[in-house]
Formats: C-alpha cells, structure tokens, sequence
C-alpha cells in the first residue's frame, strides 16, 4: 500500500516513469492505487530470467488493481512498442500493407468493406482500379444514391474517419455540399470512399450511430498463425467513430464471443454500461459464430508473410459473420492487455521472450538484422541527446539574458520615474 500518494517519489522508487502520459491516466483513475512491493519484485524477476531486461512495473500494478490478478507476463509498453513488435513486423513494410487502397491485391477476401471510389497518388480510381477523371469520380459516387465512409487509406486505428450522407441526389461533408476539393483538401492524395456496413444488432445496439468493431488480434509462432486475444470498440455521443480516443469506449471479448461486464474509456475509467445510451454490458448478447471470427482472422494472417504480430479491425456483418475492415501492424498493446484481462502472449510468454533474446543477441540471425536496421544506432542516439543538450543551454542562456534585461528595466530611475504615468493612462483604460 502507498503510504501517501501525492508523493511521486514513492513510484518514482519502483523504476515507474511518473512522466508518461499512460502514468497519469492510471494514477488519475485509481488503478495505481495498491502496490504489492512483492510482485514488483517478482516481476523484475521473471523478466530478468527470461528475457534479461528490467522492465517498468506500471502496467503490473495496474492490471492488477484492474482484475485482481497478479500477473507477471503482461507486457510493459515500451519493450512492446519498441523491442517486441518491431522484432515481430517488419516495419519498412508497413507503408505498403496499411495502404487501404491496396487491400483488394494484399489481403484478398470476399467479406471486405467494399471501396468505390480510391484517390491514391493524387489519382482517381473506381473499386475496380479503372482510371477516372475529378468529374467522373464524383459521378461515380453519386450514382450508388447511399451514404458512404471516407478515410485516409494509409494511416491506421481510425484516423481521420467521417462520413458522407447522400441526400436528395448530393453527398454532404460536415452538412456542406460535397465537393472533391474539400476531401482533397482534408485528406491530400491518398484516401478511401467505402460503403457503410450494415452491423448487426449486437454490436449496434450500445450506439447505432458508429460502426462498432472487433479488435482480433494473431500472431504468427513458428509453424502456425495462432489467435490472441479480441476487444470491442464503441463509438459514443453520437459519433461516427468507434475509438476511445473520440470519447468511445472498449471491452474486453471472452474466447466463446461473450463480452467482459465492464468497458474502459481513453482515462481508463471504468464503466459497467454504454455512457451514451446506458446500455448494460453485462446483459449484452455473445457475437454470434465468433469461432468462426477467430478461424477468419487466422485465415486473413496467412498470406501476409513480413507481419508476424496483426491487429485485425472486424466489423459483425448483419449476417452474423465477419466483415474485414482494416490491418494494424503495432496498437496499444497495454490497452489490450487490461481488455482481454490477460497478457498479450499468454502461455507463450516465455517461449516467445527467450527466443527473442537469443535471436537478438546472434549477429548472424536474419531478425537481429532486420531488427537494427530500424533501430538508431547508440552513437546517433547520443549526438541527438548531445545535440538537444547544447539546445538546452543555448535556451537557458537566452532566458538568463532575457531575465537580466527585464530586471535592469524594473531596476532603472526612468522606469520608476513613469510609474504614475501607467497607473493613471491604465485608469483611463478601464
């Protein structure tokens, strides 16, 4: 138990990073309240023995405080963002895989969100990849007289999402007439138009306003590509996007398709019902055939050969069955974690962790390669920090500077002299 709270110290002790932005949304929101000085310890041992590293307990604590368990395995953030999935993925890949435009060429599948109008490149371009002209493009929109989804097709986790509605043979954006330069404008030379999936009842029923989806994620390990762990995402105050960080809420999925009894938002507040419309999440229905979820993803894993580690954006079909929207190569996997209330990698844990040790630690191992050739090297690290530090004092310098003059001129015979001056010209002014 912290003996007092208000003293950053005290976590500061436990090789916490008081400074994080993640540090302050769990402290805020209680979930640092207990520490078990105990499990830190064991933790920083678990992770010694199998993968040599100390690694910040914060995300321990919080998941323990969250579900009651303690949990060795979980993954801390930044040996997940900058060591685990960057050994996983191979990041000069990525560009190309989260282009939404390429989906129908890389990740072929018959129950996709389907695209009808591309801009990739500055150029337009029909659901078939057919060249159009400005004026063609926005016919071609117009004649399927329905709503439609426009995103930048090479950004991933939502960004940048809104919605066209198509009212009496127009589109409108943001209750303006569509015209193409203003999503040109809003999105340069790269975006999507796509359908509005029809969802089904399940996942609309907390809020019908966004399309709610499923967030699957897989990993290949060794001869297989093995299913992980899913939460679900949904929007709130009547917005057309599902994440938390437009004020929606997630929830942890169980194995059989059932939902978690509580939901976290951005601040990780908890919340046993949808804040917008009250809905219970503890009396919501499973996801229907959600085997059938796990088995599609798996599939969709298959052919992407440079990716080991996919977090897979799924809508539910108004069939009941799944709808592939978007590929994720990295997301918040400390998010993950406290949704599924499980670690990222489960029983593989350690297998997993002490073979990456080995692998990066074998010069000759094709992954140690891959891996530092997207890593800055030590000797670039510090000349930026040197770099940074010499901006410092240059800054420094010019405050002291800035400060000396400042109080030369508080000091000065003229300045006092003009004082009733000022007082009587700021009367005047009220």
């Amino acid at each position: 138990m912290v003996k007092d709270k208000t003293e950053m110290g005290y976590y500061k002790s436990l090789e916490m990073n008081t400074k994080t932005e993640a540090f302050k949304s769990y402290y805020k929101a209680g979930l640092l309240e207990n520490v078990d000085e105990s499990f830190i310890n064991e933790v920083k041992q678990y992770w010694q023995k199998h993968y040599h590293k100390n690694v910040d307990p914060m995300i321990h604590i919080a998941f323990m405080n969250y579900t009651g368990e303690k949990e060795p395995r979980i993954v801390d953030p930044r040996t997940s963002w900058n060591e685990i999935i960057p050994f996983l993925n191979d990041q000069q890949m990525n560009s190309v895989y989260q282009d939404k435009n390429l989906y129908d060429l890389l990740i072929p599948t018959e129950r996709s969100v389907e695209t009808v109008l591309k801009r990739a490149h500055g150029l337009y371009f029909d659901q078939h990849n057919n060249f159009l002209d400005k004026s063609a493009a926005l016919t071609e929109l117009l004649s399927y007289k329905q709503d439609f989804i426009v995103k930048p097709s090479n950004t991933n986790n939502g960004q940048g999402i809104k919605k066209l509605y198509y009212r009496e043979d127009y589109l409108f954006l943001d209750d303006e007439k569509l015209h193409l330069d203003a999503l040109e404008e809003m999105y340069g030379a790269n975006f999507a138009v796509q359908k509005v999936v029809q969802q089904h009842a399940v996942m609309s029923e907390p809020h019908p306003d966004s399309v709610n989806t499923l967030r699957m994620v897989t990993l290949r390990w060794k001869d297989e590509i093995r299913y992980l762990l899913t939460f679900a995402k949904f929007g709130a105050q009547g917005k057309v996007l599902d994440n938390t960080s437009s004020g929606g809420v997630s929830i942890g999925v169980k194995d059989n398709g059932e939902f978690m009894d509580t939901a976290l938002d951005r601040s990780f507040k908890v919340h046993a019902e949808h804040p917008t419309t009250g809905v219970l999440f503890k009396d919501m229905q499973p996801i229907p055939n959600f085997d059938q979820f796990k088995q599609y993803v798996t599939d969709l894993h298959k052919p992407i050969l440079h990716h080991d580690f996919i977090s897979w954006d799924i809508a539910v079909g108004a069939d009941g069955l799944p709808v592939f929207l978007e590929a994720n190569f990295k997301g918040g996997t400390w998010f993950y974690q406290l949704l599924a209330e499980r670690p990222l990698f489960g029983d593989l844990t350690e297998e997993i962790l002490e073979y990456m040790h080995k692998e990066r630690n074998d010069k000759h191992s094709p992954r140690f390669k891959s891996f530092s050739k997207n890593q800055p090297s030590v000797k670039k690290l510090n000349k930026r920090v040197q770099t940074l530090k010499n901006d410092n004092q240059q800054l420094q310098k010019e405050r002291d500077r800035i400060d000396k003059k400042y109080n030369n001129i508080l000091d000065s015979k003229s300045w006092r002299m003009t004082q009733p001056i000022r007082k009587l010209s700021s009367l005047f002014k009220r």
